[in-house]
């Protein structure tokens, strides 16, 4: 759990495996290693909708398995064929309601079935009324989440304006929130929005000026602007409060070569290969090594 909470997968899954090789009847461990391999750079959806279903087998009554399960069952379905998807869709469903029933205040659950309400299909038991009922429940759970979530929903119906509507209610209902301001700013990036995300950015720098990530995430809006200076000192503090960041440093080389210093933007990339990355994270830094020596 510590390498999973740092970031660390490679090493997680590593764990996870030695444990239910040792004791298959590990129902947590079969949970934890479910969903590292639900994660993009691991993803085994067959390993991960077996080791899930283990994990239920072992206790069907835990809220956090039958979540998994869903979620297991979602990301299966992501990449399958309509009829596959037609076949595991009441899975995705019935194990994010067994959740909610094991435990109505399990907000990724209640995320989940949301989700699974607004982008399946009518004849899959798609029905968007519902996933907006399911959006006001996660508000009362977690404002923070259930806002941003909204924000989702009213820009997937192309409403900006009601989607920013959310984000300005959540940073003035949880304006000491950190956690508020790092989710507006995070909806600013995906969508461009460079300085809104900038100030946004800003504003969670002030609540959490000692944390890697907060400087990380406003480096990356200053990369967005093509700001490579404000991003380098960005990305700096971001370093000096965690070295072996891989967004810090990522950002930082990003700074640099930006700025047309290649020696020490190679450096820097150079230092994740130190890291513990997946395979897409590692061939990414090499090729960017490899442009970077011509």
């Amino acid at each position: 759990m510590a390498y999973y909470s740092k970031g660390q997968f490679g090493e997680a899954k590593k764990v996870f495996e030695s444990i239910v090789k040792q004791d298959d009847n590990n129902a947590e461990a079969h949970y934890r290693l479910g969903r590292v391999l639900m994660i993009r750079a691991f993803r085994d959806e067959d390993s991960a909708v077996d080791h899930m279903e283990r994990a239920v087998e072992l206790n069907p009554n835990s809220a956090d398995y039958q979540y998994g399960l869903g979620a297991a069952y979602g990301t299966k379905a992501q990449n399958a064929g309509f009829i596959k998807q037609a076949f595991l869709a009441p899975k995705v469903k019935s194990a994010f309601l067994k959740a909610v029933e094991l435990d109505p205040k399990h907000v990724e659950a209640h995320i989940g079935l949301a989700q699974y309400y607004q982008q399946a299909p009518g004849i899959m038991g798609g029905d968007n009324e519902k996933a907006w009922k399911e959006a006001d429940v996660i508000v009362q759970l977690d404002e923070v989440r259930g806002r941003a979530f909204k924000a989702g929903l009213y820009l997937a119906d192309k409403k900006m304006p009601e989607a920013e509507r959310e984000l300005t209610t959540l940073t003035t209902n949880r304006a000491k929130d950190w956690r508020a301001w790092r989710a507006a700013g995070s909806f600013y990036l995906r969508n461009q929005r460079s300085d809104d995300a900038i100030a946004v950015f800003q504003k969670y720098v002030e609540l959490r000026p000692d944390t890697s990530d907060s400087h990380a995430r406003l480096a990356q809006a200053y990369l967005q602007k093509k700001e490579a200076d404000l991003a380098m000192s960005a990305a700096k503090k971001a370093v000096a409060l965690e070295k072996d960041s891989f967004n810090a440093v990522s950002f930082l080389a990003y700074a640099h070569e930006l700025k047309g210093q290649k020696k020490e933007a190679r450096e820097n990339y150079e230092r994740l290969l130190s890291m513990d990355l997946n395979p897409d994270q590692k061939k990414n830094v090499e090729q960017k090594i490899k442009e970077l020596q011509n």
